[in-house]
């Protein structure tokens, strides 16, 4: 029995993305030993299967010529041996692996050959074989047994990869899960969450009715959520005492149900800060270490991520004072305010893309499609400051002009304070106009440029298109290759180069590609501070909240380990069956590599981590390879129920025919999810 993992679903997390090529092949070649221990875990999953079919045929006096893990394509192989009858090897095609019995073969082109190699000594060999043993047949061939005992060789695979995740999962629990935990730092502008009013700090009790206590359980309630009806949320926020119940429609732009969440954030540094803080974070007085915790601003205690951002947030454009412990020690740590950096040119607003429930907008009677025509009574101008000038106005009306359906229309807006985070530097994003609760997208298009300014100084004018970005650090070739970003109306990632601008290194270029009628050329522009204009976000990085779940009885982590296999499983069926209604991309399919470097990445959260997605990797492979496809466990599986209830087997020409078009499907899908390995079908396909 041959089983393929290609084709298997990446279902362990609401992203669901293949990573690209390159960066997969990048990551892998600077994770050695957690992409070793990946391997191994793989191999193992894949081996257990293996081993359900050979000890099930093994029982029923079925002889098995070959055990491989990968497949000896042509004979190629890494390594191989003869025990007994059998011969145990490696092959060289890491795609799968197989279980030769006598007297069957999944390749339906060597079908019929096989069946004739598995005749007895004495007779001729039936035109079919029946469900009962026939003196024809080898006694010891795979068509010489009862349906019964072929059903349960062709399930013994499946079954096996059932009981591997629950003992995995079981053992995961056992030793203790370390997950991060179920809530909020920041949502994304103008996705689900946003458009919800969720924020900085929020905690996540429950989604569809049922407790969540860390991050991927949320993840994968959305996943299984019905995104038509929309998924439930039950929601706390911080000082105040009652849950509200939100409903949220996940959004799959690009290409998975999404709801826009970055998880928690704790008030304490990474114990290992690599090259050091960005921004003036790493400009403090004394120096920020690895491990310190922010317990104070300026004498006042903090408790939480989301009071740290709303007392940053009032007091932005001046230095303050944090109190650090540091191993046990309290000390004073002076961090600076952190300048906003630009280019010098205004860019062109869009519609309106999302308006917030319960936001100041809302109330006023904004809406999606609406078009800013002036805010104040002055122009829109830079869309980036304009949250910051409404800042000013907090609490008091102000008249927004809106072009609705070719008529201009005043409504009075009454703008909030904003002590939150709302930003993400995601391609397509939109721009969050916070104190009012409305998204826009920035069109590439050039409206203003200040005449002291990179862009100025490069002869950037208004009318200008922008088509395309990249950065480029200090000691880059500016003539590299690089990694370029389009820009288009149809693709606004404006917003996102800008929050990523903020974060570049000191004498890095934003290198830009001008469009107008005299054609095109490529600017190298470096950013310059912007006097009086300071971010929010100072640097500071902060490592996630994590919660610590172990089973404190053999039962209990038995218990525990049963309900993540169903769910993994129910999971794999519930993506499967949105695959299906398209309602999700089949660009969320993982192939080789991408399942590679997500076990190596759960490897390097922990062994507990990596067992849980050895869990669900087992569930995959248990779930997919009983489809009712011919050449899989499913296929077969289907033509012995024909056979069980007809009590005969299906036509040879109808089984061949078949398997000829599974083999293709098969096929299709593994070139498809290489594709999706390599990158080369997000060059051509879209996510939608």
């Amino acid at each position: 029995m041959g089983e393929f993992v290609t084709m298997t679903v990446d279902a362990g997390a609401v992203l669901f993305g293949a990573w690209p090529g390159q960066r997969g092949i990048e990551w892998i070649a600077s994770h050695p030993l957690e992409t070793l221990q990946a391997v191994l875990g793989l191999g193992f999953v894949i081996f257990v299967h293996e081993l359900g079919h050979f000890l099930v045929a093994k029982a029923c006096g079925v002889k098995c010529e070959k055990f491989y893990l990968g497949f000896d394509v042509g004979g190629l192989k890494l390594c191989s041996f003869k025990w007994g009858e059998t011969e145990y090897g490696i092959g060289a095609l890491p795609l799968g692996g197989y279980v030769k019995m006598l007297g069957q073969d999944d390749n339906p082109g060597a079908a019929t050959a096989e069946a004739h190699r598995a005749r007895a000594a004495s007779g001729d060999l039936p035109a079919e074989p029946t469900s009962d043993p026939h003196p024809a047949w080898d006694p010891r061939s795979y068509p010489a047994q009862s349906v019964p005992e072929r059903m349960a060789i062709i399930s013994a695979g499946v079954i096996m990869n059932v009981i591997f995740a629950v003992l995995m999962a079981s053992l995961a629990f056992g030793l203790g899960v370390r997950e991060v935990a179920s809530g909020t730092s920041a949502v994304r502008p103008g996705g689900a969450a946003w458009r919800a009013g969720l924020r900085t700090g929020d905690e996540i009790v429950a989604v569809g009715g049922t407790p969540v206590t860390v991050f991927k359980e949320l993840q994968k309630k959305v996943t299984l959520g019905d995104l038509s009806k929309g998924v439930g949320f039950t929601v706390r926020r911080p000082g105040e005492g009652d849950v509200r119940e939100v409903t949220l429609r996940p959004d799959t732009d690009g290409g998975a149900p999404m709801v826009g969440i970055s998880g928690p954030l704790s008030l304490k540094l990474p114990d290992d800060l690599g090259e050091g803080l960005p921004g003036s974070a790493g400009k403090t007085t004394p120096p920020l270490a690895g491990g310190d915790t922010v317990r104070a601003v300026d004498g006042v205690p903090i408790d939480s991520h989301a009071q740290l951002v709303a007392t940053l947030s009032r007091i932005r454009d001046r230095a303050v004072v944090l109190g650090i412990e540091r191993k046990g020690e309290r000390l004073d740590v002076e961090l600076p305010p952190r300048p906003r950096t630009s280019l010098g040119m205004e860019m062109a607003s869009g519609a309106i893309q999302a308006v917030q429930d319960g936001s100041p907008a809302a109330a006023a009677g904004l809406a999606k499609g609406d078009q800013l025509v002036s805010v104040d009574g002055a122009p829109v101008g830079d869309p980036f400051t304009l949250d910051d000038r409404l800042q000013t106005r907090v609490g008091m009306a102000v008249a927004v002009v809106v072009e609705r359906a070719g008529v201009e229309e005043t409504l009075a807006v009454t703008p909030r304070e904003v002590t939150w985070i709302d930003a993400s530097p995601m391609r397509a994003t939109p721009l969050a106009v916070s104190s009012i609760g409305i998204a826009l997208p920035v069109i590439p298009t050039v409206t203003a440029v200040l005449p002291d300014s990179p862009a100025g100084r490069a002869g950037i004018v208004a009318g200008d298109q922008l088509s395309r970005v990249r950065f480029v650090e200090p000691g880059e070739a500016a003539d590299g290759p690089g990694n370029w970003l389009a820009l288009s109306e149809a693709e606004p990632n404006w917003p996102g180069v800008i929050a990523v601008m903020q974060h570049l290194a000191a004498g890095s270029q934003v290198e830009v590609t001008v469009e107008n009628a005299a054609g095109s050329r490529e600017v190298a522009l470096e950013p310059e501070v912007v006097p009086g204009e300071c971010l929010v976000d100072r640097g500071l990085v902060f490592e996630q909240v994590f919660k610590t779940e172990r089973a404190a009885t053999i039962g209990a982590a038995l218990s525990r380990g049963f309900s993540t296999a169903i769910e993994d499983l129910s999971m794999v069926y519930r993506f499967l069956q949105k695959l299906w209604s398209r309602q999700i991309s089949a660009r969320l399919l993982g192939g080789p590599m991408s399942i590679l470097q997500q076990a190596g990445r759960s490897a390097e959260e922990g062994f507990s981590a990596l067992l849980l997605f050895l869990t669900m990797l087992s569930a995959n492979l248990a779930v997919v390879n009983f489809l009712p496809i011919p050449v899989l466990d499913g296929g077969h599986m289907v033509f012995l129920l024909y056979e069980w209830v007809t009590g005969r087997p299906p036509s040879e020409r109808v089984v061949i025919a078949l398997s000829y078009l599974g083999l293709i499907l098969i096929l299709s899908l593994m070139f498809w999810v290489f594709g999706l390995d390599l990158g080369l079908v997000s060059r051509f396909v879209p996510a939608k």
